[in-house]
């Protein structure tokens, strides 16, 4: 297991025009970035994804306090040279480019995006500061991340972090470990918290 991860781009297909596809698919490869394709409309971005979209796309997106805003680009088709992106109007996106552009202005802010971000836990208040966001954790919850943190980068297995849960004297469901990565993802829905099939979990972001 790589030390230093990527979060993945999510690029959604939707109206976004083949040589900006072709154009984001060379720089991923040419950066090593593990790319996902999106065609439904809003795209469903997963934890850890940076999402870039075309102005239509972002306008779709919905969010409510259980899905936060994602991160990620946001490209608006420009009918003459000279236009300016309508900042106000794509109010989810953090970085805003007029398309078409060069390569080279897409590469600083996908670069800085698909960075691991840290986590600051504080584990006597039960609070995690991700991306200057301020974030509540129950006492499972903070237990579990505590240890994706130690061996961020790394995969952890579930025994492990299913021991970091129990509590002597408490039922301990099947599911129970599964139950507070999905609570911890919701909260912290771009630091990469992942499912590593059949043997347990790992963390993208770095602390």
């Amino acid at each position: 297991m790589p030390k230093s991860p990527r979060n993945h781009l999510l690029l959604a297909v939707h109206q976004m025009p083949m040589d900006a596809l072709d154009t984001l698919m060379a720089l991923a490869a040419a950066r090593g970035w593990p790319v996902r394709r999106e065609g439904r409309l809003p795209p469903r971005v997963r934890s850890g994804e940076v999402l870039v979209a075309m102005a239509p796309v972002w306008l779709a997106m919905a969010t409510t306090a259980d899905s936060p805003p994602p991160r990620g680009l946001c490209l608006i088709p420009t009918a003459g040279k000279g236009a300016q992106p309508a900042v106000d109007d794509c109010g989810l996106a953090e970085v805003v480019l007029a398309w078409p552009c060069d390569a080279s202005l897409l590469l600083e802010p996908l670069s800085r995006l698909t960075a691991p971000a840290p986590l600051a836990l504080d584990p006597v208040s039960r609070t995690v500061t991700h991306r200057g966001r301020l974030v509540q954790l129950t006492p499972r919850e903070c237990r579990v991340l505590q240890v994706l943190i130690a061996q961020a980068g790394q995969a952890v297995p579930r025994d492990r972090l299913e021991a970091a849960l129990h509590v002597w004297g408490q039922e301990f469901e099947s599911n129970t470990l599964d139950v507070h990565v999905h609570r911890l993802r919701r909260k912290l829905p771009d630091a990469g918290i992942r499912a590593v099939r059949g043997y347990g979990y790992v963390l993208i972001a770095q602390p």
